[in-house]
């Protein structure tokens, strides 16, 4: 079936290119795009001592949360348990880390291991160079303004995960 035909029998208007340029300005695609850039300047920075930019925030919220459970952690990266699950796998592996029963057998906590706390150590000024240099080439008030409106935006998506914002 010609496609002009099933678009006029379906009572639809065939999409101009400009009407499709619109989704330069998508939210997704920009915030993800921002993100795949800002993660390999965090994993360019720690690439000496192999390790990841995910992996250093896990490490650092499993140090300061201490033992935490997987569903936590997982609400803390606001990421789903499958995801975190493949993240965090090659950390135990690797001794950053230490995956232990919980009171249940449903419940999984993370430990960080004295291995993984070097690590950490070793990966912070790492870190921090990384975030001074994102937070140079920006500017402080751009910086400030793109973390606030990135935390307002979690918060809102908390309060209300089933919808749209």
């Amino acid at each position: 079936m010609d496609k002009m035909y099933k678009y006029k029998v379906q009572g639809r208007e065939k999409l101009e290119p400009d009407s499709i340029m619109e989704c330069r300005e998508c939210t997704c695609f920009n915030l993800r795009k921002a993100a795949r850039v800002v993660t390999r300047i965090f994993d360019n920075a720690m690439r000496p001592i192999n390790l990841r930019a995910t992996q250093f925030t896990l490490l650092a919220l499993a140090s300061v949360h201490g033992p935490i459970t997987v569903t936590r952690l997982s609400e803390e990266m606001v990421a789903d348990r499958t995801t975190l699950s493949r993240n965090l796998n090659p950390m135990e592996k690797s001794g950053l880390i230490r995956i232990e029963p919980g009171d249940d057998r449903r419940t999984r906590i993370v430990v960080i291991t004295e291995s993984g706390r070097r690590k950490l150590e070793e990966a912070y000024p790492l870190w921090k160079k990384a975030q001074q240099g994102i937070k140079d080439a920006m500017g402080a008030d751009k910086w400030s303004t793109l973390i606030s409106n990135s935390s307002e935006l979690v918060s809102l998506t908390r309060l209300d995960r089933g919808a749209a914002v």
